[in-house]
């Protein structure tokens, strides 16, 4: 949903309606501005913030787009859902149909968990890994974690830096099961839960899919990690 280049691209506004609108009533260009301002409030207010800040490029004055019978639609182009630099296409299909789109500027400030110091790769976090604060969230161009339960017992996949935000791509869950460590392997049939030994035949993080050996038939099988030591088969 989103995208734009600020005030120098109002210029090249992209527009798009037939013939000459002549003495039709139009449509001033900043109430056109302040409508799309209105509709960006209401768009992002359902995400959870402190504060929006919400700019509208200016349109060229030379702009002559008759009035609409009903109220324009709009939309926008956002890609993360968090605003940043956005276009918002407003369409009017009533009467002299004409679309238009219109750069725009929202950011979104809300309390955001971020690392209280610097965090090493392959290091565990812990709550006092982690404190809180004010970010323009729509400057964070990859997904990131907002509550510090799904931070906490994660580890680094890479260096942290003081004060980053704990992105996705930069965490991993952990490592629960080593190579040739003995595990519990579970087998479930139905209601029924047979719990056998078994050798992890690579490490696993939980979740992971890892081959083990059933210590009792020597078979070789896979299973998913569930738990600190416990694989589940397939």
């Amino acid at each position: 949903m989103r995208h734009s280049s600020g005030v120098a691209a109002a210029s090249a506004l992209l527009i798009t309606y037939s013939s000459t609108i002549g003495a039709a009533p139009v449509y001033p260009p900043l109430q056109l501005k302040q409508d799309i301002a209105s509709f960006l409030a209401k768009e992002y207010s359902t995400i959870e913030h402190e504060r929006i800040d919400i700019s509208v490029s200016n349109l060229d004055n030379r702009l002559r787009l008759e009035t609409c019978a009903s109220p324009p639609i709009f939309t926008t182009q956002d890609t993360t859902g968090y605003g940043g630099n956005i276009s918002v296409k407003a369409t009017c299909e009533s009467g002299k149909k004409w679309s238009v789109h219109v750069p725009a500027q929202v950011n979104i400030y809300r309390p955001t968990p971020v690392a209280q110091g610097n965090i090493a790769r392959g290091e565990l976090i812990t709550g006092e890994h982690i404190t809180s604060q004010l970010m323009n969230i729509s400057d964070i161009r990859q997904a990131f974690l907002t509550t510090t339960s799904d931070i906490i017992g994660k580890q680094a996949k890479r260096n942290i830096s003081r004060g980053e935000p704990f992105k996705s791509a930069a965490l991993d869950a952990p490592t629960a099961i080593k190579r040739g460590e003995i595990i519990i392997l579970e087998a479930l049939a139905g209601s029924i839960k047979v719990s056998s030994a078994g050798t992890a035949m690579t490490d696993g993080r939980i979740g992971q899919t890892i081959r083990v050996r059933n210590n009792s038939s020597e078979r070789i099988i896979s299973g998913i990690v569930v738990r600190q030591g416990v694989v589940q088969t397939l």
